[in-house]
């Protein structure tokens, strides 16, 4: 084990970096603090180096990953400074996206360049990335990417909704520096004749927006276009919501990221129609200098998203040890790369698409020809399916625990779905690169279209399949101690393989004990315990009334499975081992051993809640244990409703003053009001 990890020196690296960049996420470490220690750490390794012994190897290794430590905390505190957040004034800004539309508006993402105070001429220069909604009007289509509007309303900082289990969306935006957003009516902005700054990603931007009108002009469906944006320039702002779920049902939704697969494909392409170039003298350089302008070309039309930005870096890395004739240690390269875009952005670190393309990468290096080598198949085409087979179970067991800890769900057949999706991406990207150069001819962009269209639609077809199989998705819920006891397993068991050590089988099985009690516990603690959550829904009260395992949602409207109040229910059901919820209305009677509610009133575990006026319908000494919304009270339960929890889901409810001397609970404010007893 330690000859191997001696065999990958940039690993080691990359986890001191990493190492540093988790703990100064989690505690601020002031810069006038690190820096010197930096500064003293480098110097004393140029005396050692200078100054080397034997006996002085171990001091030297500990300074370099100290180093490297260190370098990771500065790294991450530097990246991550906030701008200033200018109000009240004039702000110039650069859409930086193309808008989409929306239900009732165009989203994008503007960056404000300037802003000048109220009154004052004068402008101070800054560079903020802020999300905007701008009201559907006909000036909404002259907008692009690159273009310079004026606005004088102030942008709101971003903030949770604060529901139990829910998407952190307020810390995913962060990581992207973006930490406001805003609501601009259509006389709310200018658009200026100003020449837009040259900046990179928006030209990429403005590229990619060119290639996909090619592609709308062409006789393709829409669905298949939306497929096929995704899978080719890693479009998928339009992507249809049951698109989305049928791929992700049936365990394809990785084909829709333009990521290593994707890239991996254009190097096959390269190799296949170029590679004789390698044989001549000078021909290996010249290749892998033309691979990577392809390389870097593609991730620049895909839009630079970050998960092509990773994966066409790991090329660079692989292309760069083969020109050179080196034959290096692949997770020595792997690491490497790692590491490169750590430097480049620390935040790199908690996006789950670079722990799912590295754990993927891994899995795929270190356990497909282990797996592969089970069943040795002589003949051409079986074996081919044999090893498309072994990589998709190599990689769904590297990145099983990261998945099902952030989508709480695992797509059961995920190895027939690659058996055909895979291939399938073979075909269609070169297909849609030629598509777009051919896309001015018509009887050869007819032809790829009649063919595009027939492969998308057969996927399509097949994925859908696959998804209404029974038990197609297994919703299953990783808490952060029990994600920790998995992958350790996993890992534990993986060197196992390697070198079968008595120590590795004894931390195997320990881990798997502490994961096994710490379900028993979680078990226990769930039987015994009756909880209420009032959801921050906006318009429709939602209230989910939990008693162990049992499951109760009462809400004013009905909740459909496309409804976003429906993510947050089951969030909660999955997160918590629920059963599945059964969803009831208010004001129609319910009753069974657990439950009772009619004209408005819930009877709970020996809690009594009611809605609005409802409480007046209780007898006079009889008083709700929680009122939702009230809107007034009878002489007769005034003197009694200071004894209940009051909690306010809707702005319209919020008095003018207080009337109770007990606080009021307002869920647009604190998040999701949440009581166990």
């Amino acid at each position: 084990m330690e000859q191997t990890v001696q065999k990958i020196p940039f690993l080691r690296l990359t986890i001191a970096l990493a190492l540093g960049i988790m703990i100064c996420a989690q505690a601020t470490i002031p810069t006038l603090l690190i820096l010197p220690v930096i500064i003293t750490v480098f110097f004393s390794l140029i005396f050692l180096h200078k100054n080397y012994s034997f006996n002085r190897r171990t001091l030297f290794g500990i300074l370099v990953h100290f180093l490297f430590f260190s370098v990771g905390v500065l790294t991450f505190h530097l990246y991550n400074k906030k701008p200033t957040f200018y109000k009240e004034g004039k702000f110039w800004a650069t859409v930086f996206e193309t808008p989409q539309e929306k239900e009732n508006s165009y989203k994008s993402v503007l960056l404000i360049r300037a802003f000048s105070s109220s009154g004052d001429n004068k402008y101070t220069k800054t560079k903020e990335k802020i999300i905007v909604y701008f009201e559907p009007n006909k000036r909404m289509s002259s907008l692009s990417p690159g273009d310079q509007i004026i606005f004088s309303q102030s942008p709101q900082i971003i903030q949770n909704n604060g529901n139990p289990f829910e998407f952190d969306y307020k810390s995913y935006l962060a990581r992207k520096k973006i930490y406001r957003q805003i609501y601009l009516p259509s006389d709310e902005w200018t658009k200026t004749n100003l020449k837009p700054k040259l900046s990179l990603i928006i030209l990429a931007e403005k590229t990619r927006d060119k290639l996909l009108k090619k592609y709308r002009e062409q006789n393709i469906g829409e669905n298949e276009f939306e497929i096929l944006s995704a899978l080719t320039l890693g479009y998928k702002r339009e992507l249809d919501p049951e698109i989305k779920r049928v791929f992700s049902s049936a365990g394809a939704m990785h084909v829709l990221a333009v990521s290593g697969l994707h890239v991996g494909i254009i190097y096959w392409v390269l190799i296949t129609s170029l590679g004789f170039i390698k044989r001549k003298k000078t021909g290996r350089l010249l290749f892998a200098l033309l691979a990577i302008f392809c390389l870097w070309t593609y991730a620049f039309v895909t839009g630079l998203s970050p998960s092509v930005l990773r994966a066409t870096t790991m090329f660079s890395f692989f292309v760069i040890g083969d020109s050179i004739k080196r034959k290096g240690n692949i997770y020595n390269s792997l690491a490497a790369s790692a590491l490169f875009l750590l430097l480049i952005n620390p935040n790199n670190l908690f996006e789950v698409g670079f722990q799912l393309s590295f754990s993927a990468v891994f899995g795929i290096v270190y356990l497909q020809p282990k797996i592969s080598r089970l069943l040795p198949i002589k003949y051409k085409l079986p074996n081919y399916f044999w090893t498309l087979l072994t990589v998709s179970i190599a990689a769904q067991i590297a990145t099983f625990p990261i998945s099902t800890f952030y989508f709480k769900k695992f797509p059961s057949y995920f190895f027939i779905s690659n058996l055909f999706v895979i291939p399938a991406v073979f075909i269609l990207i070169p297909l849609g690169i030629m598509l777009l150069i051919f896309s001015s001819i018509p009887i050869l962009s007819n032809s790829i279209s009649l063919a595009v269209n027939g492969v998308l639609y057969s996927v399509y077809f097949l994925l859908k399949k696959i998804e209404n199989l029974p038990f197609a998705v297994q919703k299953i819920s990783f808490t952060t101690p029990e994600l920790i006891f998995v992958v350790t397993i996993l890992v534990s068991f993986l060197l196992i393989l390697k070198t079968p050590r008595t120590l590795y089988i004894k931390i195997t099985l320990i881990s798997i004990l502490l994961l096994v009690c710490n379900s028993l516990i979680q078990n226990i603690q769930t039987r015994n315990t009756n909880q209420l959550i009032v959801y921050n829904s906006g318009e429709n009260l939602i209230l989910q009334l939990i008693s162990g395992k049992s499951n109760y949602v009462v809400s004013d409207k009905e909740i459909h499975d496309d409804d976003y109040e429906k993510t947050h229910i089951e969030n909660t059901t999955v997160k918590m081992n629920l059963k599945p919820a059964l969803y009831l209305n208010p004001n129609k009677t319910f009753k069974n051993g657990e439950l009772f509610i009619k004209n408005g009133l819930i009877f709970f575990k020996g809690k009594i809640i009611a809605e609005n006026e409802n409480a007046n319908k209780l007898p006079p000494n009889i008083i709700a244990d929680f009122v939702i919304n009230p809107v007034y009270f009878t002489k007769e339960k005034q003197n009694y409703i200071n004894k209940s929890s009051i909690i306010i889901t809707n702005k319209r409810f919020i008095p003018k003053s207080n009337p109770f001397s007990n606080q009021i609970f307002n869920v647009t404010k604190q998040g999701a009001y949440q009581k166990k007893w």
